[in-house]
């Protein structure tokens, strides 16, 4: 077996694991009206355990089919008192690639985490707690996000805790080249302290970064970021956003456009652009200046079913057109009955640096099971 052949293998399992999505949301909901993510979420930036109100859209608008409490946690059969949410995911992936090295298939049980949110007057305490299945340090069961968020008023939100910084927009899985290519993977999460203001048509997000202060040898960035979006018109969303990261000397900054737009109730854009500028320690080396971007257009032909079309871009360093990454997609995504989600995908990857002149074809059937 050649070097390239092994490489494939490993890259193809690592992007088994990484596909795993840390939280399940839906940011194309604005297409309804839905601006803020915390109308179906108790995350300010969406994902994670859903609200009651969030639970009965999952039957209304987002699946084909539904019975009166389907929607309910456990189908209803558990009885939880107000202060109490809970929740999981259970995600399970077939994934198939072929270049003209090797084809190779893996079936890979992705994620089985359970969450809670536990609320008392204005404050509410979030946390998953699940196996391991990345190649992290830390091994057995781990909880990937936590926090507590303060709101004193319907439009402000004060968190602080392990999550995703608000930065583009919040996609429901992270090998995209806008989180992934950019260093934000599955298990990426980072201790920040976030202010939020949620408005009616104006969103703005402050997060101070602190890394990985329990997990040194993870060696996350620390820094700041910002965020700021305009809804209008009911269906469309825009802003942009800003990232500053540094460790072990090394700097860089992000600042890009994105959009979420309802063009109609059925049929939707999500589209984001980033520019990065990196900054090694090492003054001689000189900085880096690169562009991640992505295009997804998706059409729901009948309430609970979408076929999609995607489009990425990336490259690290314009003077390098070995970082340049292409990759162009199709896909079904189907929510029969509250609770499941499946998702079929074939992808077409230019990789430069390992295969110039080929594409590989990836393929996967995702199946997401949520409590």
């Amino acid at each position: 077996m050649n070097f390239k052949k092994v490489a494939l293998i490993i890259y193809l399992v690592i992007i088994a694991l990484l596909f795993t999505a840390s939280a399940f949301c839906f940011p194309e909901m604005v297409r309804h009206g839905y601006v803020n993510c915390i109308s179906c979420h108790v995350s300010p930036t969406g994902g994670g355990t859903l609200t009651p109100y969030g639970r009965q859209l999952s039957k209304e608008i987002l699946s084909q089919f539904g019975k009166e409490g389907e929607e309910q946690f456990v189908y209803g059969t558990v009885t939880l008192p107000e202060w109490l949410l809970a929740g999981g995911d259970l995600r399970i992936l077939q994934l198939y690639a072929d270049n003209p090295s090797v084809r190779q298939a893996k079936y890979i049980p992705m994620q089985a985490d359970l969450e809670a949110a536990v609320s008392y007057k204005k404050v509410t305490a979030d946390a998953t707690f699940g196996p391991q299945e990345s190649p992290l340090p830390t091994g057995g069961f781990f909880s990937r996000r936590h926090y507590v968020n303060y709101k004193p008023s319907d439009s402000l939100s004060f968190r602080g805790g392990r999550f995703f910084p608000a930065y583009g927009v919040n996609l429901p899985d992270h090998i995209p080249a806008i989180k992934r290519g950019l260093g934000w993977d599955e298990n990426g999460e980072t201790y920040n302290i976030e202010a939020a203001f949620l408005g009616d048509e104006f969103n703005f997000y402050v997060t101070g970064i602190f890394g990985r202060p329990d997990a040194q040898t993870l060696n996350r960035e620390t820094g700041g970021a910002f965020t700021g979006s305009y809804a209008f018109f009911d269906r469309f969303k825009l802003g942009a956003s800003y990232y500053y990261g540094t460790i072990n000397s090394n700097q860089r900054h992000l600042l890009g456009p994105w959009g979420i737009l309802g063009v109609t109730p059925h049929l939707f854009l999500l589209s984001e652009v980033d520019f990065q500028k990196y900054q090694p320690s090492d003054a001689s080396s000189g900085s880096q200046t690169g562009l991640a971007e992505y295009q997804k257009l998706d059409y729901e032909i009948v309430q609970g079913l979408h076929a999609f079309i995607t489009q990425e871009f990336f490259q690290l360093d314009f003077n390098n057109s070995g970082t340049i990454q292409r990759i162009y997609g199709l896909g079904i995504q189907y929510f029969p009955r509250p609770h499941f989600e499946i998702q079929g995908v074939w992808e077409r990857q230019n990789v430069v640096a390992s295969f110039p002149n080929n594409y590989t074809d990836y393929a996967w059937l995702l199946f997401h099971y949520y409590l």
